[in-house]
């Protein structure tokens, strides 16, 4: 008997191609140039001194190599209208969560003020939808898009960050975005949740290690940094795989590639 369930479109790469490498060890050397180079900080860009901005400019420019070059290894199924909708509802109950989580921050990250760093640990909630979309929606950009979709209605709903909660998304989205695509958007299980965890951990402890805490101490930096990756990892690798088992178990995700998986589990 055979089945007439609709199957993902796959593609039999095994390894990235030459021209996926060659693009994401360009965006890697620029981004290298970009942090030895620097901006110069005589006059100000978007309201801010342009050496603040050096490590958000070589990050984006790190992220969408790697990404790039991931994304030409593998096909790109097309995103179908389900995918778009069901992404969109993710990024749109991120927003609501963001503005809700963007109202604790202050409480609780002033009870950690006896160790600065310590507040890189609650980041994570920030992460999830994006480590979110990428689980459920199998398709290069569902990542980037669900954080994204988050973070603007975050900011239109208003916080205390204003238009940086935009591009803090897109880098952030970035962040878990290069994970699936360094496995070349074909792993989509608990290790590859805690990687794009931590990839979007890695992202936002540097932004704000750089951007909002340039007087902490290469140590202090180090720790911070850290504590994001962890809250990556726990908070939106481990929850977002967690909360996509879930979903998925209610038959919610019937018509996606994630919710037939969870069947045959």
């Amino acid at each position: 008997m055979t089945s007439t369930e609709p199957r993902e479109t796959t593609h039999d790469a095994t390894r990235p191609s030459a021209q996926g490498a060659a693009i994401a060890l360009t965006g890697v050397v620029a981004a290298v140039a970009i942090v030895v180079a620097g901006f110069p900080g005589e006059q100000t860009l978007f309201g801010s001194d342009p050496t603040n901005l050096t490590v958000p400019a070589a990050l984006l420019v790190a992220l969408v190599g790697l990404w790039v070059g991931g994304w030409t290894t593998t096909t790109r199924p097309r995103w179908r209208v389900v995918d778009i909708v069901v992404a969109s509802v993710i990024g749109v109950v991120g927003g609501f969560v963001f503005f809700a989580w963007n109202a604790a921050w202050l409480p609780l990250s002033t009870g950690l003020t006896f160790f600065p760093p310590a507040s890189g640990i609650l980041v994570g909630v920030w992460l999830l939808p994006g480590v979110l979309g990428g689980l459920i929606i199998r398709r290069p950009g569902a990542a980037l898009y669900t954080e994204l979709v988050a973070a603007t209605l975050s900011a239109l709903l208003g916080n205390q960050w204003g238009f940086a909660t935009v591009w803090y998304g897109f880098l952030e989205g970035m962040g878990a975005e290069v994970v699936f695509a360094l496995l070349l958007f074909r792993r989509w299980g608990l290790g590859a949740a805690l990687g794009a965890g931590a990839g979007a951990g890695v992202v936002v402890g540097l932004l704000d290690a750089f951007v909002y805490y340039p007087a902490f101490s290469p140590g202090y930096k180090a720790v911070y940094v850290a504590a994001t990756v962890v809250s990556g990892v726990v908070i939106a690798g481990l929850g977002a795989w967690a909360l996509t088992r879930s979903i998925a178990a209610t038959g919610a995700l019937a018509p996606l590639a994630s919710g037939r998986d969870a069947r045959r589990v």
